[in-house]
């Protein structure tokens, strides 16, 4: 199983199925594909075989977005990057069934209508880092509206899917599966979950157990189902008599019918990598703050500084032995990619872990108005963190690979996609 490094035997059975969920979306002039799978994160080998399966479909391969939903209770073995260690027969099932989706998605085109519409969700999600620090509690919510009821949903929201420890052995979807299993027993539309900027966002959770995953799933369907429930009469009105003049004036929800303008575009960029120090090293130092942590008390502000260089430390040590198994380079080669559904409306794929922070900062220097990030997508290079950070110590600026560099070059390369996606046509 992937996603806890800590887990020394595999998976013991299925508590709920893993899926992959595929929306294809037409406007007569290009097709596009979203895909959304149950899993960790996404090797650039099976997103590259899916798309040119997708061709056969009339999807060219920048319009396949294959995203990950985070999901830390799946198999190992699919997720690319420092961490890539194919598992090529579970790669070869899933660019089979993944692809097999996508002609049948593709084969069975509906009349729609897109409407997006906005929720706040800021009660199952904490940052990680430190609970006064940002979280992202905007849910995104895109419906393909048939003229018989919905056809397939869009959900994007950022936060973690661990609410379960790495002491379950047992295969689920997490919360995200929960939530989209939630919608569409209610409206019959498979959901795509993609997952945001969340590198430093956890779910919160009573017990770490599947009750809990239900829990927070059915708080996040549950919103999306408010929401969906409003989108419907978008391009219909909804009315209620006015006994005292006989009218039946029309109430307004939040929302808005996106007309579709579809485009797609990726590029492939190159992220520094990190140089280690020696094992010897990293050793002594987390030796030396595990005692001066000994020494002060607990929940004090002291303690916490320590702690979080420890944590860094640690994780750095063990981020630093890996490396020394992969062959040595300067840099990884990546791809982001973005995706325009229409006026004001984008998605953008990023191929890794990124904080609440980054995810804001692209919005707002893109100036697209409704800005979905899935992150998990297409690829998996591990965090990519603000240069501050790396200072401030933790689990994520010990486990990175890349140089601190490497946040703004996503940045700069992702609002430059976003403005050639949107630009004219």
């Amino acid at each position: 199983m992937d996603g806890y490094g800590g887990r020394a035997q595999g998976s013991e059975g299925v508590h709920d199925p893993l899926t992959a969920r595929v929306a294809v979306l037409d406007d007569r002039s290009t097709r596009i594909a979203i895909v959304s799978c149950d899993l960790l994160g996404m090797h650039p080998d099976i997103t590259a075989q899916i798309r040119q399966r997708a061709s056969a479909a009339g999807i060219p391969p920048e319009g396949v977005l294959i995203a990950a939903t985070h999901n830390h209770a799946g198999p190992a073995g699919l997720r690319g990057g420092m961490f890539a260690r194919l598992d090529e027969e579970l790669a070869e099932a899933l660019v089979e069934r993944v692809s097999g989706a996508i002609e049948e998605a593709a084969s069975d085109l509906l009349p729609a209508t897109l409407k997006l519409g906005p929720a706040a969700i800021d009660t199952v999600s904490m940052n990680r880092r430190d609970p006064e620090w940002a979280i992202d509690p905007g849910m995104r919510v895109l419906l393909v509206d048939g003229n018989e009821g919905p056809i397939a949903i869009l959900l994007n929201f950022a936060c973690h899917a661990t609410v379960m420890s790495g002491a379950n052995l047992m295969l689920s979807g997490e919360f995200p599966g929960a939530a989209s299993r939630l919608l569409l027993e209610q409206t019959g539309a498979p959901c795509a979950y993609l997952n945001g900027a969340c590198g430093d966002v956890n779910p919160v959770w009573i017990r770490q157990d599947f009750e809990s995953v239900e829990r927070v799933g059915q708080i996040i369907g549950g919103q999306a189902l408010r929401v969906i429930g409003e989108l419907r009469t978008l391009g219909v009105g909804q009315r209620a008599h006015n006994i005292r003049w006989d009218e039946f004036p029309v109430k307004p929800v939040p929302g808005r019918i996106v007309e579709p303008r579809l485009k797609a575009v990726r590029r492939e960029i190159d992220l520094p990598l990190r140089q280690f120090g020696a094992d010897e090293e990293y050793a002594a130092d987390a030796a030396a703050l595990r005692a001066e942590a000994a020494t002060l008390p607990e929940g004090s502000p002291a303690r916490r500084e320590v702690m979080a260089r420890l944590t860094r430390t640690e994780s750095e040590r063990w981020a630093a032995a890996w490396a020394r198994q992969q062959p040595e380079k300067a840099t990884q080669r990546t791809e982001i990619q973005a995706l325009r559904l229409g006026d004001g409306l984008a998605i953008l794929a990023l191929p890794g872990e990124f904080f609440v922070e980054t995810g804001a900062a692209i919005r707002a220097a893109s100036g697209v108005d409704d800005l979905l990030v899935a992150c998990y997508a297409n690829d998996y290079v591990g965090y990519v963190i603000p240069e501050h950070s790396y200072n401030e110590g933790g689990y994520e600026s010990g486990v990175t690979f890349c140089e601190p560099e490497a946040e703004g070059i996503i940045m700069s390369a992702s609002v430059g996609l976003l403005r050639e996606v949107m630009d004219g046509d």
